[in-house]
């Protein structure tokens, strides 16, 4: 009469066992994570390292003295970048940096292979059409952001547009032209200008065409806007960042009763592109 007694609390074990195991193993792989986010990125504060490791992205500005470089690993060349952007004097600079372990198919990856996978993802610009961020005009609600992602064919002629390119091997450098179109600032031209290593991708972003706000007023001239945008390989996981950097220019602009809050409206943007980002990284 005992026996199916027995059985139940076998199983009960098991299952009690099993949830534990589970937890032992998240436990090992957060911390796995945190300690190699802290050699590389040894500045942060606690609070920083656990949001990295939860998934969220920390960032700073340069306005009122603060400081960036602490956000990106000292060997890369956003860091150098970084270094240039915190000397702006009339303007800001902005620095973001997210983890994500690496998802199964890029796990299974040498260094090499997933190089070449993630500068792939990262130039799949088209996929970033649809793309949506969480606007302040429209009272902190989910809008449309890109309409048209695409590339171009030279700098100036939007009648040849062409498909993503796909590499086989990693080139140490590209560049491209880029058409995009948003909601907020209209259809603008863009150069894109990579530098590739063995652990960073690295992509300088530049306007070359005038960014006007609704099509009312110019926030921003051609070349004001400095967009860096990266990744850096850990051997757990992938750093995403951000370095947009804005120079000659207040970081609130005003005009016909509208205002932009440039530094609030690039890390909702950087926001938005990292979360694509990281969707085309889960789906190689």
């Amino acid at each position: 009469m005992k026996m199916p007694t027995d059985r139940r609390l076998v199983s009960t074990v098991r299952q009690v066992l099993f949830a534990l195991l589970l937890i032992s193993i998240a436990s090992t792989a957060l911390h796995a994570a945190s300690g190699e986010i802290r050699r590389a990125l040894p500045s942060l504060t606690e609070q920083q390292y656990s949001q990295l490791s939860d998934g969220e992205m920390v960032y700073g500005l340069t306005t009122n003295g603060g400081t960036i470089g602490q956000f990106f690993p000292s060997d890369s060349e956003v860091a150098k970048r970084a270094l240039v952007a915190q000397q702006i004097e009339k303007g800001f600079a902005l620095g973001a940096v997210s983890y994500i372990p690496y998802p199964p198919t890029l796990s299974g990856m040498g260094q090499a292979e997933r190089q070449v996978a993630i500068f792939n993802a990262l130039r799949a610009i088209s996929t970033q059409e649809g793309l949506t961020y969480i606007s302040w005009r429209a009272g902190n609600k989910e809008k449309l952001l890109i309409e048209r992602s695409s590339y171009m064919a030279d700098s100036k002629n939007l009648n040849t547009l062409l498909p993503d390119p796909v590499v086989s091997v990693l080139p140490p450098t590209a560049h491209s032209y880029v058409y995009q179109r948003d909601t907020s600032f209209g259809g603008n031209r863009y150069e894109h200008t990579y530098i590739n290593s063995e652990r960073e991708i690295f992509v300088t972003i530049e306007n070359l065409s005038s960014m006007r706000v609704l099509g009312i007023f110019t926030a921003l001239k051609s070349g004001q806007l400095s967009i860096n945008m990266g990744t850096y390989q850990l051997e757990d996981g992938l750093l995403l960042y951000a370095l947009t950097s804005v120079e000659g220019r207040d970081p609130v602009v005003s005009a016909l009763g509208l205002s932009v809050d440039l530094p609030s409206a690039f890390r909702r943007r950087i926001v938005s592109l990292q979360s694509w980002l990281i969707g085309q990284l889960n789906i190689i």
